[in-house]
């Protein structure tokens, strides 16, 4: 006759370590997300990533790697089989000595760092925007079947509206979208008035937060 199996109960040293090693992977993730990337590859991202070629841009790769060189590891390794050189196991230890916080610091520089990077680009990007670019921008997108579906009249004021508003999204999601709206529809729909326009813009950006939450 079996005899029943007793179910243990984890002791405080074993709950402490479970909490550890919990923390301590949140944190890796945190820090090194770069040896998680290829769990995001697409099809296309995996077969370069076996040819030894990263799917991340070179200026990715290059702050990843001062990064790590910074906290004493090496850089990424070229191919899928990249060794994490311990990396785990450095944030294991320093919560074992009670070193967390320096961690937590370390990844709000990084933040920090990573949001000044992306507003200087984002400025640099904008300076680029010229009214002649977005024009040429638009025109393509308009002879293209971006943002349409089978049941839409691409000539409709309403559909091209929806349309370009999505375009600019595209191009400056986080600038000011009416002024270059108005300007580009009253290019493609001369004559109308002011307000018709306007009626125009709040329709398209209602479709779109009621779409797709912008």
């Amino acid at each position: 006759m079996n005899k029943k199996r007793e179910t243990q109960v984890p002791t405080e040293d074993q709950i402490r370590e479970e909490d550890l090693r919990s923390r301590a992977h949140k944190l890796h993730i945190t820090l090194f997300p770069e040896e998680y990337d290829h769990m995001f590859d697409s099809i296309s991202d995996a077969k370069e990533r076996r040819r030894g070629i990263k799917p991340m841009s070179t200026e990715h790769i290059a702050v990843v790697n001062e990064r790590r060189v910074k906290l004493g590891f090496a850089p990424l390794a070229s191919g899928s089989e990249d060794p994490k050189h311990d990396t785990y196991r450095y944030v294991l230890e320093k919560l074992r000595a009670g070193e967390e916080e320096s961690l937590i610091a370390t990844n709000e520089v990084r933040e920090k760092e990573d949001a000044e990077a992306e507003h200087k680009r984002e400025k640099q990007r904008v300076r680029l925007q010229t009214p002649v670019w977005q024009e040429k921008q638009i025109d393509e997108m308009l002879a293209s079947d971006a943002y349409l579906d089978h049941d839409m009249n691409r000539d409709s004021p309403e559909v091209v509206a929806f349309r370009v508003l999505g375009e600019l999204f595209k191009m400056n999601p986080f600038g000011d979208s009416e002024v270059p709206f108005l300007s580009l529809i009253r290019a493609a729909f001369p004559g109308k008035t002011k307000a018709e326009y306007k009626k125009l813009y709040r329709q398209a950006l209602n479709e779109w937060v009621e779409a797709y939450g912008y």
